[in-house]
């Protein structure tokens, strides 16, 4: 199991269909403010979509987007259209057998396109945040490698199709497709974050380590060597691609999975402060109130109110 496959299971993803929109010559729509990232797929025809004030992009049949902070994405057919919200209303005036229709039905190639939302528990979605990039525009004439394309062939299919299971069929498919977006990515991002460590096959070495063994108490000069470099370039190097010092991550990562824990399990404050690596419960509990901002008993009866 890699790093990247432990924070995604930590974050529960669950990806929800928002449904089918298809489009006839001159139109314009914009996507309610989500609760989680989106997915876009181009199914059929082109359009322009643009983030909020971001730049536009133009999307053709077979292309993706993913969109980190989906408070006002909007879709339209060309520049100076006017824009409509899809919200509830709109859509119970436009929906017909289960898709949305919208511009002058019948009137020139139509532009269909599905989307889902990302979601994840709220116990680490900060980590979501920090993963996903602003947005992601992958095109089908892209050389993206077969699995990608793969994925892509699979969700046409199953969106163009109406069988049993579909729905469900879909979600997953669109939760593997944010892994292998997510890969693709790595190397290219602006921020640091891990994920751009992960794009480091030495660094990834030492993310890795710490993910397999968190109880251990890792220095500095530990994963050093094993990632086959010095202390202080390695210290330089992990600092600059991930944005914190090895050891902060480390306490980082443990906090994060003793939350996770917390929530959805009924362990002992004993047995969660094993598991991530502190000798005691006191102790435990004085770092995780540092860091979280309020004492573990207390995070899971909040956390089992909700």
């Amino acid at each position: 199991m890699d790093a990247l496959t432990d924070v995604v299971q930590l974050l529960r993803p669950k990806t929800v269909l928002m449904g089918s929109m298809v489009a006839y010559g001159d139109w314009g729509v914009q996507v309610p403010s989500q609760p989680g990232p989106m997915l876009y797929f181009i199914m059929e025809g082109s359009a322009q979509f643009r983030a909020g004030d971001g730049e536009t992009t133009s999307l053709e049949t077979g292309d993706f987007i993913l969109s980190g902070n989906p408070t006002a994405d909007i879709f339209f057919s060309r520049p100076d259209q006017e824009i409509v919200l899809s919200d509830e209303e709109f859509k119970a005036l436009n929906t017909v057998d289960g898709e949305i229709r919208v511009g002058q039905v019948r009137s020139g190639t139509p532009t269909r396109i599905i989307g889902g939302c990302i979601l994840c528990d709220p116990t680490n979605a900060d980590l979501l945040s920090e993963l996903l990039p602003t947005l992601v525009h992958v095109r089908a004439e892209e050389g993206i490698g077969a699995r990608l394309s793969n994925l892509i062939a699979y969700i046409r299919d199953e969106a163009a199709n109406s069988r049993a299971g579909s729905d469900l069929i879909l979600s997953r498919l669109l939760e593997v497709l944010l892994i292998e977006t997510l890969r693709r990515e790595a190397s290219t991002l602006p921020n640091p974050g891990m994920l751009r460590g992960l794009s480091d096959p030495q660094l990834a070495r030492a993310i890795s380590d710490i993910h397999s063994d968190v109880r251990r108490g890792w220095t500095i000069a530990e994963l050093a060597q094993r990632a086959g470099m010095s202390r202080s370039a390695f210290a330089r190097k992990f600092s600059a691609a991930v944005g914190l010092a090895p050891v902060e991550y480390l306490l980082r990562w443990r906090m994060a999975i003793a939350k996770d824990t917390l929530r959805h399990s009924r362990r002992s404050l004993e047995e969660v402060a094993e598991k991530v690596g502190y000798q005691s419960a006191s102790a435990f509990s004085t770092a995780f109130s540092q860091r979280v901002g309020c004492p573990p008993s207390e995070f899971a009866r909040m956390a089992g109110a909700t």
